[in-house]
């Protein structure tokens, strides 16, 4: 067809099961037993959630199919080839042979890459991007049970890990990573306080953008991002208010994991090049850094690609029917600035505790990042100095 855009090459995958709905942790033990044939679980999650009274639902569900479990709730948010390596040994010694991964992306990064040790010799350091060894085979079998509905790694193939020598955050990448199972109940998310429903939120409607406007063209990708941007326009202002709505809740849990689809096949952008440096040098929560950047890279990314940003806007709900297409673009980023506020949401990054001091090596850092090259506006350090300055 004359005029037509020829599509790209592309390829997608989603090998993690997914099993969705209110209630369905309480089939958690069932599902283990019968259908996977495990004996003894390993349940790996934080203190918050090991006080919160998630675990004891998890264990009564596994206790009531007659699968053992034990349980470490000793996992750091924002994990460190420390932590990883200290786990993979408490873990080496329960003989546990599969894992459940209770809590947000730090718990779920931090068992991907302990159940890929227990087949791996050396240090979680040593499977870093671009260190000396690669993942070649299956891990022990991990099922992820999310209690927040941002990070979408459920679903993906990369742990982040801290490596505190160089002051930086790398990915272990490989599809052995990606659980066998994600577990998605919106009910295990009710008790998810204002501010973290809120940042996790934007952490995940920062993977469905950034996968979207990426330049890896994936049309199978985007079907799921344009999902998980609907459901968040809709929901998470309702979700961060009433955190006891199951229909904001559910919408936002299956937003989550669509992204994480949708991310782990389109990629991602300056985004999360700028904000992984920023938690590795300032320690600012993930979740946090990418609901503080989204708009200001947004705004920076449109001219690049107008159509596709205008489309975000009509997904935000954006009334644009009169506008010119750059026009359009331009209400996705004031759109993403108008949620954050209306979230209380940090707008500015003296409030996390970024010094104008560090903006050398957030930039350093941003720079190196490999996701950078398929950011749909090509980003020079000077781009960064003034996403950081705005």
């Amino acid at each position: 067809m004359k005029g037509a855009k020829m599509m790209n090459n592309f390829s997608f995958s989603m090998p993690a099961g997914i099993r969705f709905g209110i209630g369905i942790h309480r089939q958690l033990g069932k599902i283990l037993k019968e259908e996977m044939d495990f004996q003894k679980a390993f349940i790996l999650t934080g203190r918050h959630i090991g006080k919160s009274g998630i675990i004891e639902k998890i264990t009564a569900a596994l206790t009531e199919e007659s699968v053992t479990w034990e349980v470490f709730a000793e996992a750091v948010p924002e994990p460190a080839v420390e932590d990883i390596d200290r786990i993979a040994e408490v873990l080496r010694k329960s003989e546990a042979d599969v894992v459940i991964a209770v809590g947000g992306g730090s718990p779920i990064d931090t068992a991907k890459a302990v159940c890929m040790l227990m087949t791996h010799e050396g240090s979680c350091r040593d499977y870093l991007f671009g260190r000396s060894k690669t993942v070649t085979k299956p891990g022990l079998p991990l099922i992820a049970v999310p209690t927040t509905a941002g990070s979408g790694s459920e679903m993906t193939a990369a742990s982040v890990i801290e490596d505190k020598q160089k002051n930086v955050k790398l990915s272990i990448t490989s599809t052995y990573l990606i659980p066998k199972m994600a577990l998605i109940d919106p009910e295990l998310q009710t008790g998810m306080p204002k501010f973290i429903t809120a940042t996790t939120g934007m952490d995940a409607l920062t993977h469905a953008i950034e996968s979207y406007v990426s330049t890896r063209e994936n049309p199978v990708a985007d079907v799921f991002a344009q999902k998980a941007i609907e459901l968040i326009g809709r929901s998470i202002r309702i979700a961060a208010e009433d955190g006891e709505n199951l229909h904001a809740r559910a919408d936002m849990a299956l937003a989550s994991t669509l992204a994480g689809v949708a991310f782990m096949n389109g990629g991602l952008g300056v985004v999360h090049g700028i904000s992984q440096t920023i938690g590795a040098v300032a320690h600012v929560a993930h979740g946090e850094a990418n609901a503080l950047l989204l708009p200001y890279c947004m705004k920076k990314n449109a001219p690049a690609c107008p159509d596709k940003f205008r489309d975000i806007a009509v997904w935000l709900g954006e009334d644009v029917s009169s506008l010119t297409t750059e026009q359009a673009a331009e209400k996705a980023a004031e759109a993403a600035f108008r949620l954050a506020e209306e979230l209380k949401i940090p707008t500015k990054l003296k409030e996390t505790g970024v010094t104008r001091d560090m903006f050398d090596d957030i930039i350093k850092g941003t720079m190196g990042y490999r996701m950078l090259a398929i950011n749909p506006k090509k980003i020079t350090e000077e781009d960064v100095r003034d996403i950081l300055e705005e």
